[in-house]
């Protein structure tokens, strides 16, 4: 489904601490979902990712209403669950669990069972929210009529971080999407993957920001939010307002940096206070004070506002939810039940997200000047949670104007507008009258097709090999690697890679469905193997071709002359191809015969996914 055909358009960003959901509708501009349950008349823009379960494993409550089951969580009643989107991809959460991080879940399928339980509980409400505002909330809005949800055109999308580089791991997530409902409870009902977080920032740069991009000009997005922050560089390829579009300079990519782990270092220097003085802090504060604190409004506000001239101050005062008004103790830094902390406190919490950021900055930035390209980054973009902050966006203007880079010499830090929203906004917004806001992108990857070759003793010595039953005299290299696109390509989303195909059957073969085998590389280009033998590649997937209902006289016929020692034959040849539309999170396949794209009354294509190949990262 396209998003220009469809009734409504649902933008979904899954944060690892908060998440947020805009939809919008062909006549209306997007609408920013804020009325989430338990938020009272906030009008919180973003809704908690968090659950709190029963002892026994049946959910209790999620986001802001997990503020009142507190209480059952801190007797042991209830368990609260939170960060489960970065524990989806496997390094990470192996990485958590040799730490001994006791929130970590216990297994990549646990961590897909608390995502798609947040999920499902979001989707319930996206639904509700907006049957109500179209009024279709008692007009038979959940049923399977023309005029309700389920008969609406409905497309939901979503994007994945930049640092998720295997597809097992973006496949785990569209499975967590579907069993949540996305995408299912309509005949028109879709959902997809379609952009990584650092290029949804980017197009909501492109699309929103105040300031104007001229043509040729480059900018960096700079996507902090609470897991990862997303990077990307893009180059802006049409100036027209209405449509603007940009071109991706470089692979996109990320670093596990984010507002967790501030979140994370707040809690270490609660906790060693408390552990200088174990018998003072155990007669007066409750035994989990590190994290309350941490999930505390409070603290929120200073994290947030920290670095913002009129809020910045020498020392900054949290309450302690359970200690006495009247309690102080200087060892524990406590002043009347409030903990108090001083900027350097706070901003040792924020510098080494800053430090990592400024190193992943200038690595781009060295990326344009080993390459000899003299093109200067005019503008880095800030957006996320964490790049909503003022000293975060203050620590890197100063960076770079101290040690200016030759690509960047006068770069002016700026923050995009309602960064922690940015993309939500971006996801529903298309480029109009088809086109894409992102016209080109670069391939993370290598993609080939796993072929056969004619045998040349120069080329294929050693390789597996076969004759050809329909022509003796020919031999065929097996399992040779054609490479359709290679790492660092400039891909155009709306032009497909084609990959033409020639099956051979006899005069009477009724087969009408054959298998094409994708294959995957991370190498260097200028490395990838001929062939799968040569190892440093690994089937991706199975890409499994119907043409049923093809006729005989729709095929190309062959006459094979016979010789004084046989007699000749006739054999047929099914000519097809292959489209490969490569996206940054995922790849699609469509089945073409005779110019045409090919459908019937069953799936033209199924791809059946390799789990060596999914798995396999740079």
């Amino acid at each position: 489904m396209e998003a220009s055909t469809a009734d409504i358009v649902v933008s979904v960003d899954l944060g690892t601490t908060f998440t947020g959901a805009a939809w919008m509708t062909p006549r209306t501009p997007v609408q920013v979902i804020s009325d989430w349950p338990g938020s009272g008349d906030r009008g919180e823009r973003k809704v908690p990712t968090t659950l709190v379960y029963h002892a026994d494993g049946r959910l209790s409550s999620w986001g802001f209403l997990c503020a009142d089951d507190d209480d059952g969580v801190h007797t042991g009643d209830k368990v609260r669950r939170e960060f489960f989107k970065i524990f989806l991809e496997p390094d990470t959460l192996a990485a958590a669990q040799e730490q001994g991080l006791a929130s970590a879940p216990s297994s990549i399928a646990e961590a897909q069972q608390f995502a798609t339980d947040f999920l499902r509980e979001l989707y319930g409400h996206i639904k509700c929210t907006v049957e109500t505002e179209k009024g279709l909330r008692h007009a038979g809005g959940g049923g399977g009529g023309g005029g309700g949800w389920a008969g609406l055109a409905v497309e939901f999308l979503f994007s994945v971080p930049t640092t998720w580089t295997s597809l097992s791991t973006i496949h785990v997530f569209k499975t967590v999407i579907a069993n949540a409902g996305f995408g299912l409870e309509g005949a028109r009902h879709a959902a997809h993957v379609d952009l990584t977080e650092a290029e949804a920032a980017a197009v909501a740069t492109l699309k929103t920001s105040a300031v104007t991009f001229p043509l040729g000009s480059l900018f960096l997005t700079v996507d902090a939010g609470g897991g990862t922050t997303d990077l990307a560089l893009m180059q802006v390829t049409s100036a027209d307002q209405q449509v603007p579009q940009m071109s991706s300079m470089h692979a996109v990519n990320g670093v596990g940096v984010g507002a967790t782990l501030i979140d994370r270092l707040f809690v270490r220097l609660v906790s060693q206070r408390l552990a200088a003085f174990p018998d003072v802090a155990a007669g007066h504060l409750p035994p989990d004070t590190p994290l309350r604190l941490a999930r505390s409004h409070h603290f929120r506000t200073v994290k947030h506002k920290f670095g913002e001239r009129a809020y910045m101050q020498p020392w900054f005062r949290i309450p302690v939810e359970g200690a006495a008004h009247d309690f102080s103790h200087a060892g524990l830094g406590i002043d009347h039940g409030r903990l108090v902390l001083s900027a350097a406190d706070v901003q040792s919490l924020f510098d080494p997200q800053v430090d990592g950021i400024v190193r992943r900055i200038v690595g781009e930035l060295d990326w344009l000047r080993d390459r000899g390209l003299p093109h200067q980054v005019n503008y880095m973009v800030l957006s996320g949670g964490l790049g909503s902050s003022a000293y975060v966006r203050a620590r890197l203007g100063d960076h770079f104007r101290t040690f200016p880079h030759p690509n960047a010499s006068g770069v002016a830090v700026i923050p995009c507008h309602d960064p922690q929203l940015v993309v939500s906004r971006s996801l529903g917004g298309g480029g109009g009258a088809g086109r894409s806001v992102l016209a080109t992108r670069i391939a993370r990857a290598s993609y080939g097709v796993i072929v056969k070759e004619v045998y040349s003793e120069v080329r294929h010595l050693g390789e597996p090999m076969a004759a050809d039953p329909y022509e003796p005299e020919k031999r065929w290299a097996l399992s040779q690697i054609d490479w359709l696109i290679r790492k660092g390509d400039v891909v155009n989303p709306s032009v497909p890679l084609v990959k033409s195909f020639e099956i051979r059957l006899n005069a009477d073969d009724a087969t009408r469905a054959w298998n094409a085998e994708i294959a995957i590389s991370h190498k260097d280009p200028a490395l990838l193997p001929t062939s799968m033998k040569q190892g440093g590649a690994v089937k991706l997937c199975d890409v499994l071709s119907n043409l049923s209902g093809i006729q005989q006289d729709q095929l190309v016929l062959k006459y094979k002359r016979g010789t004084c020692f046989g007699r000749g034959h006739k054999f047929y040849i099914c000519q097809f191809d292959v489209r490969v539309i490569v996206a940054p999170a995922d790849l699609r396949f469509e089945l073409w015969f005779g110019g045409t794209r090919f459908s019937a009354n069953h799936e033209p294509i199924k791809v059946d996914w390799a789990q060596d190949g999914l798995g396999l990262k740079g």
